[in-house]
């Protein structure tokens, strides 16, 4: 008595990814002719569904062996992987600008510098002081915390 056991995925028939590669490929033509989406799109949609319902089906071998088809899902899935790291990415310099948001400085106005009246109604100087010095040149005040 002799067991046939296989670890893993087994692979589809040939002759079956043929026949399922032509009744799609059909398909997705016609879809495409009455709809006014292109093939392409619709190989994506297709695939994008399959990789979430059935990832290790028929569909996947087919999408598998077209190049084109391959080089689509690299693509689809390294602009999803940099629009997720952006979100991320902008949410951390959200969070850091908050933490060290600059803070304005008004100083005394210094009216010993002024030699007419216009000068005097200027407003004080203003400075900008960073977080990051906070107590060798800014003072900290209790409400910017």
């Amino acid at each position: 008595m002799q067991f046939n056991f296989q670890f893993g995925n087994k692979k589809p028939d040939k002759r079956e990814i043929i026949k399922v590669s032509i009744i799609v490929s059909i398909l997705i033509s016609i879809i495409s002719a009455f709809s006014g989406i292109t093939e392409n799109k619709l190989w994506d949609l297709l695939d994008e569904f399959q990789r979430k319902y059935l990832p290790l089906g028929i569909l996947n071998e087919i999408i598998i062996q077209d190049p084109d088809k391959v080089n689509r899902r690299v693509e689809r899935d390294v602009d999803k992987t940099i629009l997720d790291v952006t979100r991320e990415y902008d949410r951390i310099i959200s969070d850091y600008d908050q933490k060290y948001k600059q803070k304005y400085l008004e100083e005394e106005n210094d009216e010993s510098l002024c030699y007419s009246e216009d000068c005097k109604k200027l407003a004080p100087p203003m400075r900008m002081c960073s977080p990051v010095f906070e107590g060798i040149d800014c003072p900290v005040k209790p409400k910017d915390k």
